[in-house]
């Protein structure tokens, strides 16, 4: 085999593993995402949520020290839309926030995880 066709196939292959690396999630990328502004709830709905749901709020924000559970507008000024604004500071923190939210049964509206 000559050299050309070597160098080719280890520039396909450094691209391959650098994709699925990427991809992958070697490399950490946010995932914490929330729906279009226009499918989110109106902020009175999350208001109301919240207040239904305290128990959750005040078991998520008992999980550290610096977290805080509210009423959050993620979308631009002028949009009636909100959701559930989880911040927190540790990557400790969310996974435990992640774990109780998966347990429970959650505020009826979107939740969005915010690291501070």
């Amino acid at each position: 085999m000559s050299l050309l066709p070597k160098i080719a196939i280890g520039v396909v292959a450094a691209i391959a593993i650098g994709s699925a690396a990427i991809l992958g999630g070697v490399f950490p990328t946010s995932t914490d995402t929330h729906p279009p502004c226009e499918e989110l709830p109106t902020a009175a709905e999350a208001s109301a949520a919240l207040t239904r749901s305290e128990s959750l709020a005040t078991d998520i924000a008992a999980l550290g020290k610096g977290i805080s559970v509210e009423v959050g507008s993620p979308c631009p000024r002028g949009q009636d839309r909100a959701l559930i604004q989880v911040t927190y500071g540790s990557k400790p923190e969310r996974e435990a926030i992640s774990n109780l939210l998966a347990r429970r049964d959650g505020f009826g509206v979107p939740v969005h995880l915010v690291e501070r």
